[in-house]
């Protein structure tokens, strides 16, 4: 089932979206992919900035260079992202750009920090000197905190054992360095967001359960999981940037209240292995029509993850009327279908339309 939510989601995309400069890093990405989709929907002048969107891939699948005012740069080029940001005088900027992948971690921990803790300082720097920008909203992760055995508040230690995660729990403290030096009285209302582990239609990424689960699908093979046990706070990518857009929106009509950090994190029902994740997609493909192999373990990967990474979102739901929409079933019946639909019949453009407004209609 779809869960009601206390605010309209229309009404909030009216208010502070429509007719708004919008600026957001990484918006080739696949999260960034579905922000720029609901911010063009609402009538927002987008101003996108990213590398060159993967062949295939879906920003390349949308056609979103060429529905918003692309930049094709490296958020690591701090002049480049300046003299952007400067130029579109955007009023609300989302940044999303970052190395996003726990394994790539591994093989590059340099650019894995250069991208994900020196791209979030150009950027909080850039929006320091461009006076148009009233409040950004930063997306972290999850893997910001410090391991624990409990679901995550948003006043929990940060850390992280492995590079990608320390990644991103460095670029928590370089934003409260930020927020609380230059925008604590003045410029823009900046908050962080940390999401859990988002799966939907669109993802094509490397080492990523679903994309990797999609490729075996299409090539005939078996999905291979490196820890099936291991359990992890599931959610739809719709609901999270649902998340950043109600965090966007507030900061905008109530400024510094709601500049801190922000867990959204999925339902309870969602907090599931990855074995149960896996089964679930494949079941779904077949319902849909399609075949697929039953999965395998891959006794291979030597690489050490958590086996216990979630979630508490009740100061979201508390202050920003925020909560999951989709529980765990309907999650992975998008995601089928969204994958489905793309590579077999309508199209990857449509059954984004077709989701976005089942959103928009029940809301």
């Amino acid at each position: 089932m779809i869960r009601s939510q206390p605010a309209l989601l229309s009404e909030v995309l009216d208010r502070s979206y429509r007719g708004r400069r919008v600026f957001v890093t990484g918006h080739n990405g696949f999260v960034g992919s579905w922000l720029t989709s609901f911010l063009l929907r609402a009538g927002a002048e987008v101003t996108g900035y990213s590398l060159s969107p993967h062949l295939g891939g879906m920003a390349d699948l949308l056609g979103l260079d060429r529905l918003c005012k692309a930049i094709t740069d490296d958020i690591r080029n701090c002049d480049a992202l300046s003299q952007a940001i400067q130029l579109h005088e955007p009023d609300i900027v989302f940044h999303l750009a970052a190395q996003p992948l726990v394994l790539p971690s591994f093989d590059d921990p340099v650019d894995t920090f250069s991208t994900n803790v020196m791209g979030t300082a150009n950027l909080l720097e850039a929006i320091r000197h461009q006076p148009s920008v009233g409040s950004c909203v930063v997306i972290t992760s999850d893997k910001c905190y410090a391991t624990a055995s409990r679901p995550h508040v948003e006043s929990d230690p940060l850390g992280g054992d492995d590079p990608y995660s320390a990644s991103k729990g460095a670029a928590e403290i370089v934003i409260h360095a930020y927020r609380h030096s230059f925008f604590r009285d003045s410029g823009p209302c900046v908050a962080s967001a940390r999401a859990g582990n988002i799966v939907g239609g669109g993802d094509w990424g490397a080492h990523r359960i679903v994309p990797d689960s999609i490729r075996a699908i299409q090539n005939g093979d078996s999905v291979r999981m490196r820890q099936p046990d291991a359990i992890r706070p599931w959610q739809h990518v719709i609901d999270a940037v649902i998340g950043y857009l109600r965090l966007g929106d507030v900061l905008l009509q109530n400024g510094r209240e709601f500049a801190e950090g922000w867990n959204f994190g999925p339902l309870p029902d969602s907090f599931v292995s990855v074995e149960q994740l896996v089964g679930s997609l494949i079941s779904q493909w077949r319902l849909l029509g399609g075949v697929a192999r039953d999965p395998e373990v891959d006794l291979g990967s030597s690489i050490i993850e958590r086996g216990y990474l979630t979630l508490s979102s009740a100061k979201a739901e508390e202050r920003l009327g925020w909560s999951p929409i989709l529980e765990f079933g309907p999650m992975m019946q998008w995601t089928a279908e969204w994958y489905f639909e793309a590579m077999t019949k309508q199209g990857a453009d449509a059954i984004t339309g077709t989701q976005i407004a089942r959103i928009l209609n029940e809301k």
